[in-house]
């Protein structure tokens, strides 16, 4: 964990769920943590508790990853104020229920703007620094739906764009390692966060069986240090995720999907 030691992170989406806990984590380690996402109550009083509770420092940077422009500013921040950032997370994100051709294509911008556009453009302006400095690691979240297929609709499109990371995590590995820049995609499976109130599910995580569930403090953990340990894909060990992963690989695509798809439909 010396990598760690008095340097300098961003964490996107880190208002609550995942983000949030990897925030309190990273605090251990006397670090430089500037905390992005659209709520500025909830992001100071993260800013209130880390700095209270350790020696890190916390930045606050209010942006909303739904307008295009928003990894610019972030990365422009970072420079106007000589942040170097040595540990990214991307981990802003969320889903939706509604049927695709229904979605509204405004939402659906903004949609994608999030979970794929602002990831790939947060990583391509702070990659480009690491690979300078000859030192950088980097941590997107992603999740096992990029690894089972997912079901149709929109749950679907969210499996693939999760799809899209972890195969984009493994292409920059393979360009980036001789700069002695690290990505690791972090696979957790069902999770405790805001998640299902923000997609529209009304299925409650007490109707999700204990063994299937992981709470985002334990997510979190795994994931920074799957990342400093060189991970590249790694899934959450517990919620039952690597024997899921596992039993899928002797399942039809066909019927994943559609037990997916009718899982999906039973939450709504």
């Amino acid at each position: 964990m010396t990598y760690l030691q008095n340097k300098t992170a961003l964490v996107t989406g880190s208002s609550s769920g995942i983000g949030f806990e990897i925030v309190k984590y990273l605090s251990k380690f006397d670090m430089q943590i500037i905390i992005t996402a659209r709520r500025e109550d909830k992001l100071l009083k993260l800013k209130e508790e880390v700095e209270s509770n350790s020696n890190s420092k916390v930045i606050v940077l209010v942006k909303d990853l739904a307008k295009s422009e928003s990894p610019q500013e972030i990365y422009d921040f970072c420079q106007n104020n000589n942040y170097k950032i040595d540990f990214l997370v991307n981990n802003a994100g969320y889903g939706f229920t509604e049927d695709f051709d229904s979605y509204d294509l405004d939402k659906l911008d903004d949609f994608l703007n999030v979970l794929l556009n602002s990831l790939v453009k947060l990583t391509r302006l702070f990659i480009k620094d690491m690979k300078e400095r000859k030192s950088g690691k980097i941590l997107q979240v992603s999740s096992i739906a990029g690894i089972i297929p997912s079901g149709s609709g929109a749950i679907g499109i969210y499996g693939n764009i999760k799809n899209f990371v972890n195969e984009f995590t493994i292409t920059l590995n393979s360009t980036y390692k001789k700069y002695n820049v690290h990505v690791c995609a972090l696979c957790p499976g069902f999770t405790e966060t805001g998640f299902n109130e923000r997609a529209g599910f009304n299925m409650q995580y007490s109707d999700v069986p204990s063994l299937f569930l992981m709470s985002a403090k334990q997510v979190a953990e795994q994931g920074v240090n799957a990342c400093l340990k060189g991970k590249e894909i790694y899934v959450v060990r517990g919620g039952f995720n690597k024997t899921m992963i596992f039993i899928s690989k002797f399942i039809p695509n066909k019927i994943l999907r559609f037990l997916f798809g009718s899982l999906v439909n039973f939450g709504k």
